[in-house]
């Protein structure tokens, strides 16, 4: 009711007649309306002031104008003595009871906006259980939406439909849970949850940030998984997991303590990090993960991937190089951008690990390219020596079939302008059969077949190289 006109409503009416009166009917009569309406009514009777007191003869409260009988005969005191001190949610609530009992015309001038409206301003929400709270296994999925995850952990792993029949999962028995409980669920079991494809197999897996690690048979009770709960999870989740591999810079140790040393995980690969670099690098202030030790041992060595672009950790050298076949190749300031690696993510990698992999000559055998184009020539790896390939040596020694690496021009330039590989290098030219070892910084000495065998010289590390450069070399019999 307006303040203006002052003409109130059936609401004062005793409360003891109301009780007993038959309810005053309109056409198109509400037994309930919406929040909107109510906000109307509201504005008519109040101008939308909800927490109002009209003084007259008799005062009424609040946005729709209770008389102080009314609210207390249909229950206004469970929330407030008076209608005005109580919410407006809490007044709409009252006056949808006077509604069911009156209809619009309780509110004689402003029930216009009840009159058809039949809406529940206040639905009651259905109660869901809490995902966290339910057994590991359990199917779910909310209400509105057709994906199914299975509770691992306090997870929700999502369920791919081809999971369904393999896995054995029962649609039957899924369990539906609000939609923003469903959405915010991780996908992911937490770290250190053993688990196993639920379509079966042997094999079992621990969960370390995100990726799914191989449980060894000797890990399996050497680093105490077995006395984890092992739970079965979706197929295609798992082959995903198993697939990913770690985060770089998450920090590792075997699980089973008996490798004592830390590590770094870096594009996959496990690099050992010192007593002094574990503090002094900041290593320390991050969260170590357990893995087990025959994955460690895989991953410790599995060579960076060629085209990694590394820096000390703790800046002490300021190089930039690049990976190629397990040694760190030198990148000049030129290079950095005209070929470039400033375009590469740049990883910090343990001081004492990146001296080794500098110093590591690069493997015999590889073939290699200056990466930025300028020099065309190919290069064979010998002894830490670049020896250029002319079209005929590329295929006739059958270095086309092998990958052709590009190297820093710089670095190539220097290795190919060395004179001799180093001692020891195995060498076989074109011209001849016989096989030759650089000995005497740059000289060369013939072997024989019982220089090779067990416990001996291995044909394997023999290196195919132009017949000019075994001429070149002096031959001795020391």
């Amino acid at each position: 009711m307006t303040a203006v006109t002052r003409k109130k409503s059936a609401l004062a009416l005793a409360a003891a007649l109301l009780a007993l009166a038959a309810p005053l009917t309109l056409s198109g009569q509400a037994s309930a309306a919406s929040v909107s309406s109510w906000d109307k009514v509201a504005q008519c009777e109040s101008g939308g002031d909800w927490s109002i007191v009209s003084r007259g003869s008799i005062p009424y409260y609040g946005g729709l104008q209770f008389d102080q009988s009314t609210w207390l005969a249909y229950g206004g005191s469970q929330y407030a003595q008076y209608a005005n001190r109580a919410t407006k949610q809490q007044q709409i609530l009252i006056a949808e009871k006077v509604l069911a009992k009156q209809g619009p015309g309780a509110w004689p001038n402003c029930h216009g906006p009840l009159v058809g409206d039949h809406a529940d301003p206040y639905p009651a929400t259905t109660s869901y259980p809490d995902p966290a709270s339910l057994a590991g296994g359990t199917l779910v999925k909310s209400p509105n939406g057709p994906s199914v995850k299975v509770m691992i952990g306090g997870a929700g792993v999502p369920v791919a439909g081809s999971d369904i029949a393999p896995d054995g999962y029962d649609l039957g028995r899924i369990v539906l849970v609000d939609d923003a409980a469903f959405n915010s669920l991780p996908t992911t079991p937490p770290a250190g949850t053993v688990v196993h494809d639920m379509a079966g197999g042997a094999a079992r897996y621990v969960v370390v940030a995100g990726a799914a690690l191989p449980v060894s048979g000797a890990d399996w009770t050497s680093g105490g998984y077995n006395s984890r709960p092992d739970m079965g999870v979706p197929t295609a989740w798992l082959q995903n997991a198993a697939a990913s591999g770690l985060p770089t810079g998450l920090v590792v140790m075997d699980q089973s303590g008996a490798d004592a040393s830390r590590y770094v995980v870096i594009n996959g690969s496990a690099l050992p990090i010192s007593g002094t670099e574990w503090t002094a690098n900041g290593y320390d202030q991050r969260m170590l993960m357990g893995v087990p030790g025959d994955w460690l041992r895989a991953a410790a060595a599995r060579p960076l991937p060629n085209g990694t672009v590394v820096m000390d950790q703790n800046g002490t050298d300021p190089s930039r190089y690049v990976m190629v076949n397990g040694s760190a190749l030198p990148i000049s300031g030129t290079e950095w951008t005209a070929n470039g690696y400033a375009n590469a993510s740049l990883m910090g990698v343990p001081g004492r690990w990146l001296a080794g992999a500098v110093a590591r000559q690069l493997a015999n055998g590889t073939v290699v390219k200056n990466v930025s184009g300028t020099d065309p020539s190919v290069y064979v790896m010998a002894g830490g020596m670049a020896v250029q390939l002319s079209g005929a040596d590329y295929t006739g020694l059958g270095y086309d079939k092998r990958p052709l690496v590009g190297v820093p021009g710089t670095w190539e330039a220097s290795a190919a302008g060395k004179a001799a590989p180093s001692d020891g290098t195995l060498l076989l030219s074109p011209d001849s059969s016989t096989v030759w070892q650089v000995v005497g910084g740059g000289n060369k000495k013939a072997l024989a077949a019982s220089d090779f065998g067990p416990g001996k010289l291995d044909l394997n590390d023999v290196v195919s190289v132009p017949t000019a450069l075994t001429t070149k070399l002096p031959t001795t019999t020391r």
